[in-house]
């Protein structure tokens, strides 16, 4: 993996994490160029051992309470990690120190590191409580709150361009391409005319990548992939290939907020970390996710929003 895709790897890395069901409530404020994000994880478990946790997975849990660090539906999708996002830009800067053989890639690292610490600036997370959901499955919530968020869609746009135009295909989408797929000449053409792949406006986040219908469907026959693309609809995502693009939304302009939930694919809830969890952290009682997320708005409504 280049160092343009490890920059870009700063808020894609997999997840380790095992949680059945994740809600995320997001809610965009314009004019402060905030976004905030109520996670919601229940079922959480380890996959390790069946009657508790391994020693790995117990680090794991405790890098999640005590560093700033959340997941996007589990080894599915996405991770957030601030602890990765600092060694990244320590070892980027000790390249940088040492002298490039060229402007061009100097010039390109500096821009990733910008990226990173921008980034890293801008996340902070705040942890809710462990407790026990009707289902008596264990259960956490997650405050996240993203500043500069229009700069820093500006910026994984720019980091896009110039991915493509090195030619890298890491970004390849429902299968790989082979030597003169059309799909290759889509994404250069969206490259060189700047292409906003990424957008956030009002409550709507909207993702759009060049793709053919061939493309599309016939990445959608693989059942892995119908599957996925299913219960991101069940969600509130919904996907569609048109105008050779294939574009993913969630949420819509005028909305108070954005509301997505997914129960994670293949994923099978085990009480093995409901010890570990009752004896380190604490169970609260009698917690109401719903109260909490609704306080956590209001609370970023009187923070954020400009009447």
């Amino acid at each position: 993996m280049n160092k343009l895709i490890a920059c870009l790897a700063v808020l894609l890395l997999p997840g380790c994490i095992e949680f059945e069901k994740q809600t995320l409530v997001f809610r965009h404020y314009p004019e402060t160029d905030t976004l905030v994000i109520w996670q919601h994880y229940e079922g959480i478990h380890g996959e390790d051992n069946e009657h508790g946790l391994s020693k790995k997975e117990r680090e794991q849990l405790h890098s999640v309470v005590n560093g700033q660090r959340t997941f996007f539906f589990g080894n599915w999708i996405t991770e957030y990690n601030a602890e990765d996002t600092g060694k990244f830009i320590a070892e980027e800067e000790a390249r940088l120190k040492k002298g490039f053989a060229s402007k061009p890639e100097a010039d390109e690292v500096r821009q990733m590191l910008a990226f990173a610490r921008m980034v890293r600036k801008s996340v902070i997370i705040k942890n809710g409580p462990f407790y026990l959901n009707q289902q008596k499955c264990l259960s956490a919530t997650q405050h996240v709150t993203l500043n500069n968020v229009g700069k820093i869609t500006r910026d994984i746009n720019a980091l896009f361009h110039m991915a493509i135009l090195q030619g890298n295909r890491i970004f390849d989408v429902f299968g790989g391409f082979e030597e003169g797929d059309p799909n290759i000449e889509l994404l250069e053409k969206s490259a060189h005319a700047k292409m906003e792949y990424l957008t956030l406006k009002g409550q709507q986040l909207q993702f759009r990548w060049p793709m053919t219908a061939e493309h599309f469907h016939r990445g959608m026959r693989e059942k892995s992939t119908a599957k996925g693309v299913e219960l991101a609809r069940k969600g509130g995502v919904t996907i569609q290939q048109k105008d050779n693009l294939l574009i993913i939304t969630a949420g819509k302009l005028k909305t108070a907020d954005t509301f997505v939930s997914i129960k994670l694919p293949d994923v099978a809830f085990q009480p093995n970390a409901n010890g570990t969890v009752s004896k380190r952290y604490g169970l609260a009682k009698d917690f109401n996710p719903a109260k909490a997320r609704a306080k956590f708005l209001k609370d970023s409504d009187a923070r954020y929003l400009k009447k």
